[in-house]
């Protein structure tokens, strides 16, 4: 019996002791499922070994399947670990159609029929409402607050192509609001459009010139802001194509410089004043990493296109050109108020070329919820 208890004293020592925790907190987070099942003293060391854990949001990507189900299959990257994983979950049945995106944190569909849309981390929760009253191909949407805006994108054959529509989550009821600006008739669309959120207004910027505007859902109005065009100390802007997305409470823009044909690098500023166009540098891509996203063959996929992803301090940069086959990611990080860490890493393709992308901070919570509700998990080889 002394020897029993000394053996049991000696294995409970190692499961309580600093050197489990330290080991647990650099293992996938979702290797951490099955460690709770262990022992009680796994479950406890699982949990302060959370505390170790700095949180970097995931890049989750969905294919762009026109036929059901839809939204059934997900590729998330978990850039602390450096794995993608491939989630399965039952499919949201009320949806019918293409899961689309038009900023970070925000997955919808759109359909005559309804309007679908999902901002919970791994998205497995969908609301399902009436669709709005103009019926759209290529809207902008994005969540601010309690609201969800949906602006632009609108048929040739409705009488206002650049139509506002608010949803107000609460009640689930539309209202027509103030029409986008009419300088952005020709391009009223999320193709030209990059859109970005904050928890009180919504920010859009057209593409190609760097023409912008806000609206406030509160006020239901539109604020005309200075045009996003950093110029260089010879007074040049040598910016071609914008984005725009929220690093935490910054409006952050990445902008492709040079020509389309000869791009000589991507830039992100901080923009610290809209109103008045002031901005801050706050990181330059490496050269390798422009060099990994543009591919192999730049004379046949000119960089005409970006995609920006971000959620807290994590940037996510890829190719968004149509004809270019989904390829490489740049990833960096926001520490004091500049870029570090830059890294690339090469798309699993498990959901084929097409993508949708978003991007959130999954936490340990959201994946014991997801395993609840019948999702699985696994590493992609």
């Amino acid at each position: 019996m002394e020897v029993a208890n000394r053996k049991n004293d000696t294995e409970e020592a190692f499961a309580h002791g600093d050197i489990l925790e330290s080991i647990l907190s650099r293992v996938p987070l979702i290797h951490l499922l099955p460690a709770c099942s262990v022992s009680r003293s796994w479950n406890r060391a699982v949990f302060f070994s959370l505390r170790r854990r700095r949180i970097k949001p995931w890049l989750l990507l969905y294919p762009y399947i026109r036929t059901p189900p839809h939204a059934a299959v997900a590729l998330a990257y978990d850039p602390r670990s450096n794995v993608w994983i491939h989630i399965r979950t039952a499919p949201p049945l009320d949806k019918v159609s293409a899961v689309r995106s038009s900023h970070s944190t925000l997955l919808y569909a759109l359909s005559p029929s309804g309007f679908s849309f999902s901002v919970d981390p791994l998205h497995l929760a969908w609301r399902h409402v009436v669709g709005p009253r103009f019926w759209r191909i290529v809207p902008i949407v994005a969540v601010v607050g309690r609201f969800i805006v949906v602006a632009g994108g609108v048929c040739d054959f409705e009488d206002d192509v650049l139509a506002v529509e608010l949803l107000d989550t609460d009640t689930d009821v539309w209202e027509t609001c103030e029409s986008m600006p009419e300088m952005l008739k020709d391009s009223a669309a999320s193709l030209w459009l990059s859109v970005a959120a904050s928890t009180d207004k919504m920010y859009l910027t057209e593409k190609r010139s760097g023409m912008a505007y806000s609206f406030d859902p509160k006020t239901r109005s539109w604020t005309e802001l200075s045009d996003l065009r950093p110029v260089r100390e010879d007074g040049r802007c040598d910016v071609y194509l914008r984005v725009i997305g929220f690093a935490g409470d910054r409006l952050i823009m990445a902008g492709i410089t040079g020509e389309e044909e000869n791009p000589t690098g991507i830039e992100l500023w901080e923009v610290a004043d809209e109103l008045r166009g002031v901005f801050k540098s706050i990181g330059s891509m490496p050269k390798e990493c422009l060099d990994k996203l543009r591919g192999e063959d730049h004379s046949s996929s000119p960089l005409t296109s970006i995609a920006l992803n971000v959620a807290g301090e994590m940037v996510y940069i890829h190719s968004n050109n149509q004809t270019a086959e989904a390829g490489e990611f740049v990833a960096a990080e926001m520490a004091e108020g500049k870029l570090c860490n830059w890294t690339t890493f090469c798309n699993a393709n498990a959901v084929g070329k097409r993508f949708v992308a978003a991007c959130s901070d999954v936490r340990f919570r959201d994946l014991r919820r997801a395993l609840s509700e019948n999702c699985v998990f696994s590493l992609v080889p």
